[in-house]
């Protein structure tokens, strides 16, 4: 979904944006609405903080900010000219293997336990962000809660019909049971 935002990102293919619970634990989430608090740390929407090569991403004061497609995080420095782009950090991108994830209970993907790696997951280079995007459901609620109705009322004339066809039979019997 489109949402123009800058510190909107949304991941391209596999893979997992990594966060800091409010435990301190690695975990892991695709949900891409990043913030930047008053003191320059990016976080998620719901409060985690966004992980980098080198732990919490931090940015010092700045005009603009920008999220490339690998997931490096640069600012124009409050002052500089329009074209010093200045690289900070990069956002911690990370596709560990399927089998060895399983969901939270605080909605977010953590590593099974006794899968864990030292040092937290490794970096995965290839993978690739798009700024200004968020991910959303590909099922449209309203949609499916038509269709649901639809098949149920068809579901509900077939019973009829053949209850109705059941009917007719059961007086055809009488009817010749009586000649």
């Amino acid at each position: 979904m489109q949402t123009g935002r800058k510190m909107d990102i949304s991941l391209q293919g596999d893979g997992w944006l990594a966060i800091q619970n409010n435990l301190g634990e690695e975990v892991f989430t695709r949900s891409g609405s990043l913030q930047i608090d008053v003191n320059g740390m990016v976080r998620l929407a719901s409060g985690e903080m966004v992980l980098g090569n080198g732990g919490p991403v931090a940015l010092p004061p700045f005009d603009n900010v920008q999220v490339g497609a690998d997931g490096t995080v640069s600012i124009i420095p409050v002052g500089g000219p329009p074209d010093q782009l200045v690289e900070v950090d990069r956002l911690k991108l990370v596709n560990p293997p399927r089998e060895a994830l399983e969901k939270g209970l605080d909605g977010f993907i953590h590593r099974k336990p006794g899968e864990a790696v030292d040092g937290g997951e490794p970096a995965d280079a290839a993978l690739r962000v798009v700024s200004g995007f968020l991910e959303s459901s590909n099922v449209n609620a309203v949609e499916e809660m038509i269709s649901n109705l639809q098949l149920s009322r068809q579901y509900e004339m077939q019973v009829k019909v053949m209850r109705t066809a059941n009917e007719n039979s059961e007086a055809a019997a009488r009817l010749l049971q009586n000649l």
